[in-house]
């Protein structure tokens, strides 16, 4: 097992998701859709960038293929995607569907993996900030979150479809199940759950 608090990248590996919700200009939203969904996904941004920085629950982006800028503590710099989903789907009756899935796009997928290519000789590379989330009394609860280079993420992603969306427009993209993805990057479900953070940077 690995210390990830002890990683460059990492600075309060304990902030949980639910912790962001009581910070400035974040989002409160109650119950599960579509619309609790986009909200604790722009929550999961703040917790990104808190989690990999030491100050703020602001995310900081140049660009609009990423999420968050973060500067390790050994002069990496990184571009962060950060994507957020559901433990599980709930379905019309109410009862427990399928695996909640991350959604990626493949132009901005492309995009930092081409910076990452680019520029890594000089200390610049691509990250990817999962993280999975359960809802208990209408409020969101971590189940847990994972920080994974670009690269890595590119080699499990076989097939992009294209499907339209209503920011997006008409692009490829990736739906992955959590489970699937975790299989994929060789994290056990038990280890996801039970660490605070799982950083594959460094191993």
């Amino acid at each position: 097992m690995s210390d990830s608090s002890a990683c460059s990248v990492v600075s309060n590996p304990e902030v949980r998701l639910e912790d962001v919700r009581w910070h400035d200009r974040s989002n409160t939203c109650d119950g599960r859709g579509r619309e609790t969904a986009s909200s604790r996904g722009y929550n999961a941004e703040r917790l990104a960038h808190v989690v990999m920085n030491q100050l703020g629950f602001r995310s900081v982006s140049f660009e609009s293929w990423y999420d968050d800028y973060v500067l390790s503590t050994d002069n990496m710099s990184y571009e962060v995607e950060v994507k957020s989903c559901i433990d599980r789907y709930e379905t019309a009756s109410g009862e427990e569907g399928g695996y909640g899935q991350f959604r990626i796009w493949k132009p901005h997928h492309d995009r930092i993996l081409e910076e990452h290519e680019k520029l890594a000789e000089h200390g610049q590379g691509g990250l990817y900030f999962f993280v999975v989330y359960t809802v208990e009394h209408s409020i969101e609860k971590e189940i847990g979150k994972l920080v994974a280079p670009v690269e890595m993420v590119d080699d499990v992603l076989n097939t992009w479809l294209v499907s339209d969306h209503v920011t997006m427009g008409s692009k490829k993209n990736r739906q992955i199940s959590w489970r699937l993805l975790l299989k994929k990057l060789g994290v056990s479900r038990e280890r996801f759950e039970n660490e605070p953070i799982i950083n594959l940077l460094d191993e």
